[in-house]
């Protein structure tokens, strides 16, 4: 079973995925992020580890389409029950790109 199978099959434990947010392969990140949200994986690193990645929205950051990973960071972190107004990397946000937050919040179904 490769790595994205065992990811998107919730086999995957807390930690795993944790370790797995250290990828630089966009591809990987995007399934573990999603995992996260759809799983409800919550913790302390793992917060972390979504926030340091929320800042990521230069082109070399490039995930899907227009998205970029700290988009994907910031609506996993919503998704887990994060004030999305909290998030300093969203703060910073002007009103274009926080519709393309609710766009893709829609996109991954959360």
């Amino acid at each position: 079973m490769n790595i994205v199978d065992k990811i998107n099959e919730g086999s995957c434990t807390a930690d795993e995925l944790e370790k797995l947010l250290d990828e630089q392969n966009p591809i990987i990140l995007y399934h573990v992020m999603s995992a996260i949200g759809n799983f409800g994986v919550y913790n302390e690193n793992v917060m972390k580890k979504l926030y340091n990645l929320s800042f990521k929205r230069e082109t070399k950051d490039k995930l899907l389409g227009y998205y970029k990973i700290g988009d994907l960071a910031i609506v996993t972190l919503q998704k887990i029950g994060k004030n999305i107004d909290e998030i300093s990397s969203y703060q910073i946000l002007d009103d274009f790109d926080r519709k393309v937050l609710l766009q893709l919040a829609k996109e991954v179904g959360w």
